[in-house]
């Protein structure tokens, strides 16, 4: 039941962000569908759902950092949930690289802004530590920086069903990236700033992933699932994303359809 409702959740949050800051001014629900359909074949522990909210609330920090002089508060929520983060996926530490990407997208990056993303980020560290010595428990640190490449070597041996359901994805990513590049400048200047994070977003989360475990990519389908419904939205070429969409929901279907019954 969680792994329904969980991803429609993410989904429903994750649409309403982007369309309630003008990202993408089309209204509909195709961020939201997209995002349900990569992330189908995945199944997550609790961890990694609670981790992937935290991650949604800390891009709405930075969508509401833009043009502010002083975005002290956004940074500062960013950068505690990211501390939070830390405790459960000690490797995202790497997404503070985001809060200064945005900083300097939103040329609202100063040394003050530093400070408040340091200091945010100690805070849970702070709480973690009076917990410790009030409980006198010992004190463990997260694991930062271990470093694990996958070894996609298993991809030899998977289904056809998830082949399929890569391939079609591959196809969609490549044609959504040429499609953004393309109409990058018609934007406006707020969606052309926050589509850099976002890209930004998406090749850090997918190089954390890549050195620190598979649960790492689930938080790579947020900004990727952007990227794919601004192609589904604004595309001239309706026939061939019509075409794509579809392949994207009966090949994410089937491969859901193999897991669950374990085929």
């Amino acid at each position: 039941l969680l792994g329904l409702a969980i991803p429609f959740f993410l989904s429903t949050g994750l649409n309403n962000i982007i369309y309630e800051k003008n990202i993408i001014r089309k209204e509909n629900l195709v961020i939201g569908v997209v995002f349900i359909l990569i992330s189908s074949p995945f199944m997550n522990t609790v961890e990694v759902w609670i981790s992937a909210f935290l991650v949604l609330f800390l891009f709405n920090f930075l969508l509401e950092s833009y043009q502010k002089d002083l975005p002290f508060s956004q940074y500062f929520n960013a950068s505690i949930i990211l501390g939070v983060l830390t405790f459960i996926f000690p490797n995202l530490i790497y997404l503070i690289l985001i809060l200064i990407i945005s900083g300097i997208n939103y040329s609202n990056l100063n040394w003050r802004i530093f400070f408040t993303i340091f200091l945010g980020m100690l805070i849970p560290y702070l709480f973690y530590f009076v917990f410790v010595f009030v409980t006198e428990t010992s004190f463990c640190l997260p694991k930062f920086f271990k470093f694990s490449q996958i070894s996609f070597s298993t991809l030899k041996e998977v289904h056809l069903s998830k082949i399929i359901w890569l391939v079609t994805l591959l196809l969609i990513v490549l044609f959504s990236f040429f499609e953004l590049f393309m109409w990058l400048y018609k934007k406006s200047i707020k969606s052309r700033r926050t589509f850099m994070t976002i890209i930004w977003f998406f090749m850090i989360s997918i190089l954390i992933a890549n050195y620190s475990g598979w649960e790492y990519f689930y938080f790579s389908l947020l900004p990727l699932a952007i990227i794919i419904g601004n192609y589904f939205v604004y595309t001239k070429k309706r026939k061939i994303a019509e075409i794509f969409f579809s392949l994207l929901v009966i090949s994410s279907l089937f491969y859901k359809y193999m897991i669950v019954f374990n085929v």
